[in-house]
């Protein structure tokens, strides 16, 4: 994990050392399942859907359906676990933090690039 990622974001949340050193393990954990569910996902964006049958789309896209159900029950399941280590108003600036940290990164590199 990026260090300045988890530096910004403990900074702007505003964790306490212990809540950081219990809150970031379940953090990577999140992201690894996340990035997991995507690929799954991706495997079927990936197919070609020319040469497949009616029922392989069908349930391919009933696999889709399905990996975006076990999505949304991931991020419930992770939100109640990191609400067990910090308050629900460092949650949503987290979340805020988050987005804040992805935006700088894009801005840095349009930058960089030019």
């Amino acid at each position: 994990m990026n260090n300045a990622k988890i530096a910004f974001i403990t900074d702007n949340v505003k964790m306490s050392t212990e809540q950081a050193q219990r809150f970031w393990p379940i953090y990577t954990e999140h992201e690894s399942r996340k990035r997991e569910l995507r690929h799954k996902a991706k495997q079927f964006r990936d197919e070609n859907i020319g040469s497949m049958t009616d029922e392989q789309i069908q349930a391919g896209l009933e696999s889709r359906l399905a990996n975006r159900q076990r999505e949304l029950d991931a991020e419930k399941e992770y939100m109640e676990r990191y609400l067990r280590v910090i308050t629900p108003r460092q949650l949503a600036q987290f979340y805020r933090a988050e987005r804040e940290f992805t935006q700088l990164l894009l801005q840095r590199l349009q930058t960089a690039s030019k």
